[in-house]
Parts: structure tokens; sequence; C-alpha cells
């Protein structure tokens, strides 16, 4: 296993991500730019047919590879589909043949493509990221306050002492998502649960000066795993992203399997978290060794752990 790392401290940000997120008048005029709903807008235009003229330079910019998508005739790829915006391209979908997916029954696996960070949850149900503490709570519940049941309550003490982990999506990477074991959605803590936010970017500088990850538009759901026992997993939207878009109905109460497409996300960066209570799962050596020198990449549907035996 081949593991790239990429360290924090060298991650690249974008030049306005940098100044938005990391000088005092840059702050400023990134909440403006936010009350006017900006992100709406720019969301709007590239879900147009005007937004097709950007797809090629942004292919040939990140040098993303085209080869899982020939059905495709954009840009030049000969295909027998056309993009009808930069969305409906960014949003594309692989051929089944082309998604690798680990399927040993007790290995855990990434459910996309992504820059993995570890995190310990504490007894207290804590855990901090990029400088800021998070609790459980945070997660689940919006800053207007939101649904609590006892049933949610229970679950979020369960998660104590649990594992954290937070997959941050690039704006290169494939954006689409699957469920990483067998199981089911079941009873109210099963549906999506959709938590409105704001939409600040995922990028390193910006995580370091918001507590982007229960400011952020989220949906999350607690999933009912055959190997790794009930594990919460939560989307958060970003920058531009106003679409967080799973396919299972919101009263959930269907099985899925592992490699099952559960969603996507519209438009640039954005986040998956699994949180899962103590003595789930053991990651594996090198993906913790590399983790010590920044952030992991991982690909949709590889092995990145196993279940935790005693």
């Amino acid at each position: 296993m081949n593991m790239e790392n990429i360290d924090a401290n060298r991650d690249r940000n974008d030049s306005s991500v940098e100044f938005l997120y990391g000088t005092r008048f840059g702050k400023i005029l990134l909440e403006f730019i936010l009350a006017v709903k900006v992100p709406k807008l720019l969301g709007a235009f590239l879900r147009s047919p005007l937004s097709r003229f950007y797809i090629k330079s942004f292919i040939a910019k990140n040098g993303i590879d085209m080869s899982d998508f020939k059905e495709y005739e954009e840009a030049g790829f000969g295909g027998t589909k056309k993009f009808r915006s930069f969305n409906d391209f960014f949003t594309r979908k692989k051929e089944a043949s082309a998604l690798k997916v680990d399927f040993e029954p007790e290995h855990l696996v990434s459910p996309c493509d992504s820059l993995l960070s570890v995190y310990k949850i504490t007894e207290d149900a804590k855990f901090h990221i990029k400088g800021f503490d998070y609790s459980l709570e945070d997660f689940f519940c919006s800053e207007r306050g939101a649904f609590k049941s006892p049933e949610l309550l229970s679950q979020m003490k369960a998660f104590a002492g649990g594992d954290c982990l937070v997959f941050r999506l690039c704006a290169t990477d494939y954006h689409r998502f699957c469920y990483f074991d067998d199981g089911q959605h079941s009873g109210e803590l099963g549906g999506n649960h959709f938590l409105e936010g704001k939409l600040y970017s995922v990028q390193p500088k910006a995580c370091e000066n918001f507590r982007v990850y229960t400011k952020n538009r989220r949906s999350w759901t607690i999933l009912d795993t055959a190997h790794f026992g009930k594990v919460a997993q939560v989307e958060v939207g970003a920058f531009s992203v106003g679409g967080i878009v799973n396919h299972l109905p919101s009263d959930g109460k269907n099985e899925f399997k592992r490699g099952d497409e559960k969603g996507f996300f519209d438009l640039h960066g954005s986040t998956i978290v699994l949180l899962f209570e103590k003595d789930r799962i053991e990651l594996r050596d090198e993906i913790l060794e590399a983790w010590k020198s920044g952030e992991v990449r991982v690909r949709y549907g590889e092995y990145i752990g196993k279940t935790k035996t005693n």
C-alpha cells in the first residue's frame, strides 16, 4: 500500500482562501459574501449551460484523469454523452466497473476519494480538530437548536472514547460517496437529518479560523452496520456546495450494501465525517504512520482499517 500524505502546514490553500480566512479584512469581506448569497449565485451559474466553457480548462489545470468517464464527449473524450453544465461534469458518475471496492467483510473502507484525518473522541465526548474543540452535540445540533431525543442523547454517549475519521474532499476529487459496510437505516436516527448552516470553505486555512464542521450546512444519519456497530455519518457542505444529495428517503428504513452509492455533493470541496463507538475499529498501521505527517490520501472503497478484535 503506497500511502500519500499531505503535511497540513504545506497543504495548498487557494490564495483567495488565504486572504479571506487569514486576514482581518478578508474575514469581514467573507461574511459579506456569505450574507449576500454569493455562493448561491455562483452555484446557480455553475449549474447553467453557460458554465460549460470552464470544464476543459478545469480538467487541464488540475490534471484530472478522465479515463473512467469515456461515455462523455465534452473536452474531447469522444463519448456519447454531453456535460450540460460544469456541475454536470462535477457530479459525473463512474461506470460500476471503474469503482474498486474492498468487499472483505471485516475490512473498513473509505467512503470516498479524499484526504483522511484521524482523531480520538475523548471520554467526555469531545475531539480536537485544527485548533478547535468540538463536542458530539455540536455535530448533531444546529446553533439554533435542533432535533434532540433521548435516543440521540444515548447514542452520543456511546461514541465517547471512540474514533472520528474526517474525509476532506478536494475540488478535483470524485464527489460521489458509498456505504462502507452492509447494514440498514432504521428508526428515528436512521433518517437523513439536514441542518442549515453557512458555506465556509473546508480548506485547512478555513478550518483553522472557523468552526466549519458545526457552522456549515450538513446532513447526518446513524447507520446500523454489520461489522462496526452504530456509526454516525455526517456530510458537510462547503463554499458553493449547496447540495448534499442522499439517495434514500428521509424516513430511512432501507437496507444497504457495501459499495452502494449513498449520495454525492454538488460543486467544489466538501467533507464526510464518520464517528465510531469505542473499540470498534483498528486503522491500518500505514494509515496511522502516514497521519503523523499530515492528511492521508485515500480512495473510494479502499481498505483503511478493520473490525477491532478484543
